[in-house]
């Protein structure tokens, strides 16, 4: 999912926005959501350091006494530079001020005429779509990460399994050829990534796909280029369940 947020401290401005890219969500059926709404840029970036890349932003200019929404969509570039930025504002002269930031926001949208301004985040959330599903793998899925600095977007065909390390929110990604150390958490790739994925072991999150044998005696998951991954007691009689149920099934 992309998350969405609004950080406008205009209340009515905040909730008919709301309103409106919600009721466009819905329309468009796209992998867009939830979204979160602030009202200041603080807020906003605490929020955002916390949730999965990239994401769409739609930004006041002005908030008085803090950091205004130019210097707000800066920092964002720092953590989220393939994000989507959206100004909100009553001034329509900014293209040239975001061009000499090199902000790169898809567009500006004045306050006002709330017809007006559902259209254009009609336009904006179609042309994030589109743009999202051009850069997906052609032969699938994949599963977004986040690097540092950078986002890398792995083929879910190349992953093998990911793994916690001893670290608090550490994981290791196993791909084909390659692995990834990053900050994140099981959970959270466990929900992602549904039920093609397997928690075989508090530590580990296999791919289905890519399992050639479960042996129960050793308790050991067996992958499909030799590496295995160990199988907890839970797994195990979850996967006895699973197996005896098949064959009733048959």
């Amino acid at each position: 999912m992309i998350p969405i947020y609004i950080c406008d401290d205009e209340k009515t401005i905040s909730d008919r926005l709301e309103h409106i890219i919600s009721n466009q969500i819905t329309i468009l059926n796209g992998d867009m959501g939830p979204v979160r709404v602030t009202d200041t840029p603080e807020k906003l970036l605490d929020l955002q350091k916390k949730d999965t890349i990239p994401a769409v932003y739609f930004l006041d200019i002005d908030f008085p006494g803090r950091m205004s929404g130019l210097e707000l969509a800066q920092k964002l570039r720092l953590h989220d530079p393939r994000g989507f930025i959206i100004f909100i504002t009553a001034h329509n002269d900014l293209a040239f001020e975001t061009f000499r930031l090199r902000l790169e926001a898809l567009d500006y949208i004045v306050k006002g005429n709330y017809d007006a301004m559902a259209v254009r985040v009609r336009a904006c959330l179609t042309s994030i779509q589109e743009r999202l599903a051009s850069e997906r793998p052609k032969n699938g899925r994949y599963c977004t990460i986040r690097l540092f600095d950078t986002v890398r977007h792995i083929p879910v065909e190349t992953i093998l399994y990911f793994e916690a390390l001893g670290f608090k929110h550490t994981l290791c990604l196993h791909l084909d050829n390659e692995l990834l150390e990053f900050n994140s958490s099981l959970e959270h790739f466990a929900e992602e990534m549904g039920e093609d994925f397997w928690r075989c072991h508090r530590g580990f999150l296999v791919n289905r796909n890519r399992i050639q044998a479960v042996d129960l005696k050793r308790q050991a998951v067996i992958l499909d280029n030799g590496e295995e991954c160990p199988l907890s007691r839970r797994a195990k009689t979850e996967y006895n369940a699973q197996q005896k149920q098949s064959i009733k099934e048959k």
